[in-house]
């Protein structure tokens, strides 16, 4: 069913980010919003030349700067080879899974989604909103949903490898100095002659699971292969992790370990009372080998 209306949250205007946009970037992301092609999934055409015609005295060139300027802040996410383009939160916000017959219509509008990249980023927000709200009526239709739950997923936030070629003119490169990125990691040395130490040998300092956190495509393969619901692990893994204050330096490398404790068991049944004995399991020290799982009543010590 086409749409016949979007939804445009008021408190957008209280957002920082949102404010920092441009004029021009904030009108090209209400259009992508509203825009009639723009499907379910929030998914369209990613066609700058046809875009800059819905209004006047706009070009092709600066439909792609403003796109530029939104990817950049993560607004949208754009695939030149599929002439696609993601307004990244559309699930979040729309309220497709508040009904169950429009998150059906959402799952089969990300199926017909060209890009992989795209179907990974929507994965992504719409795992994070199992695990977040679980309580909406739009998981009732969990069984169209399954696909698109056990998907490989991708953190646009984290993952350099989407970020867009950087425009000078939105994101000027530090006046007075060259490009950093391309000196290499920073150093320190005590002395000129002394030795240098690489950023990246430094101890990982232990923090939070950022809210961010989503499983990474490779626990995605991990879990399927293992018959394990990784939508529903990655719900236990943050509730122990937010409930006992958890820190740890690699949280990808925590949910690693998780996984291999797991009990190989699909469904509500991979919640094992065992796992649920969080107490237990949470024992031991901030280091990953922490994130492990007590043994079964009655085994061997």
């Amino acid at each position: 069913m086409p749409r016949e209306h979007a939804n445009i949250r008021l408190d957008m205007w209280g957002d920082s980010d949102w404010r920092s946009l441009t004029r021009d970037a904030q009108w090209l992301y209400e259009l992508l919003l509203t825009h009639p092609d723009t499907n379910r999934a929030g998914v369209s055409d990613w066609r700058p030349g046809r875009l800059a015609q819905m209004c006047t005295g706009t070009t092709a060139a600066d439909v792609k700067r403003m796109g530029t300027e939104l990817e950049l802040k993560h607004f949208i996410v754009i695939d030149e080879d599929s002439e696609e383009v993601l307004v990244r939160s559309y699930v979040k916000y729309d309220g497709v899974l508040k009904q169950p017959n429009l998150a059906i219509t959402m799952a089969a509008d990300w199926t017909g989604v060209a890009s992989q990249r795209l179907r990974g980023v929507i994965a992504f927000e719409v795992q994070q909103l199992r695990i977040r709200k679980p309580e909406l009526a739009g998981w009732k239709s969990e069984q169209h949903l399954a696909t698109l739950l056990s998907s490989p997923a991708i953190n646009v936030k984290a993952d350099p490898s989407t970020d867009p070629s950087v425009d000078p003119s939105i994101d000027p490169k530090p006046k007075g100095g060259s490009d950093p990125s391309a000196e290499g990691p920073p150093t320190t040395t005590g002395t000129e002659t002394g030795t240098k130490t690489s950023s990246s040998t430094a101890k990982r300092r232990e923090t939070p699971l950022p809210a961010s956190w989503a499983p990474t495509s490779a626990h995605t393969e991990r879990a399927k292969t293992a018959g394990i619901d990784v939508v529903r692990e990655a719900e236990a893994f943050r509730l122990h992790a937010e409930t006992h204050d958890r820190r740890a330096a690699n949280w990808n490398a925590a949910f690693t370990t998780w996984l291999i404790k797991a009990p190989g068991l699909k469904g509500a049944a991979g919640l094992s009372a065992a796992r649920r004995d969080s107490d237990a399991w949470m024992q031991g020290g901030q280091s990953t080998a922490g994130w492990q799982r007590p043994r079964a009543e009655g085994a061997a010590t």
